[in-house]
């Protein structure tokens, strides 16, 4: 390891409690000293030693220095994720640290707003109403369908257009009716 200076010698010295550093907020030179023994090949335990903090320290901020879809990783591919991302030495790592994942709640809220967006809820009223009609009198009692008719029922509840669907199935009736004849059951005119 290279531009080791003596304070990087001494920041944790054998028989110390506790790095220099420890329990002292991250500063933005922390993590340029970080990036800085990282590009010369350190390895955790130096890069804690260099920087004055614990190695348990250390790993939780390498894991705030990925890009946040990247967090995830495991504790022993950060240190060499973090490398890969900076070989041409223009890593953005100040732009990773400002990243933040969404709260649970929020990852939530946007999963549930990702489909509405394809599903049902996206539907026009017009279209979910031809929908609606069509697999209500399909006459199936397949698990998968009724699960739909579940949905498009309490969609047509959320909307409030649950009485426009009945008059529809009034009028698809009516037209049933109509297509009969006038009590003739085949339609047909009077003279036959």
């Amino acid at each position: 390891m290279t531009n080791i200076t003596r304070d990087d010698l001494v920041a944790h010295l054998p028989g110390d409690p506790l790095p220099r550093r420890h329990g002292k907020p991250w500063t933005e030179e922390d993590y340029r000293a970080v990036m800085r023994a990282i590009r010369d090949g350190g390895s955790l335990d130096e890069i804690a030693a260099r920087v004055g903090r614990t190695e348990q320290g250390l790993r939780g901020q390498l894991h705030r220095m990925l890009p946040a879809d990247e967090r995830h990783l495991a504790a022993d591919l950060v240190l060499p994720r973090l490398r890969q991302l900076d070989a041409n030495g223009d890593y953005d790592w100040l732009a990773a640290l400002a990243q933040r994942l969404p709260s649970p709640w929020e990852a939530q809220r946007e999963a549930e707003a990702a489909r509405a967006e394809r599903g049902i809820p996206a539907l026009e009223d017009a279209e979910l109403l031809a929908l609606a009609f069509a697999v209500a009198v399909a006459r199936s009692s397949d698990m998968e369908l009724a699960a739909v008719r579940r949905q498009l029922g309490r969609e047509l509840l959320r909307r409030g257009i649950d009485a426009r669907f009945r008059q529809r199935v009034a009028a698809e009736i009516d037209a049933a009716s109509d297509l009969l004849g006038d009590g003739d059951p085949y339609g047909w005119p009077e003279r036959y």
